[in-house]
């Protein structure tokens, strides 16, 4: 018997284009966000946002906390 995929996992591609949508147009209608996200660089210098770079490696790091670190070993010759 096959399990249908929750309603959020099922329309996960239309709810990305969405938020990408929604930050363009936001962008497009209030200049002064992209100000405001170039302010919480590290520096004036810097390429890296920090809350999208925290926000990234959150979520990253359930997927890559899963596989089974004793393992590793054991794929390398």
């Amino acid at each position: 018997m096959k399990t249908r995929l929750k309603f959020l996992d099922r329309f996960l591609t239309l709810w990305i284009f969405l938020a990408m949508f929604i930050g363009v147009f936001s962008g497009y209608l209030f200049p002064s966000i992209a100000a405001f996200w170039d302010s919480l660089k590290a520096s004036p210098e810097s390429t890296t946002n920090i809350p999208i770079a925290t926000g990234l490696i959150l979520m990253m790091y359930p997927p890559a906390g899963q596989g089974e670190v004793r393992r590793i070993g054991q794929s390398i010759p």
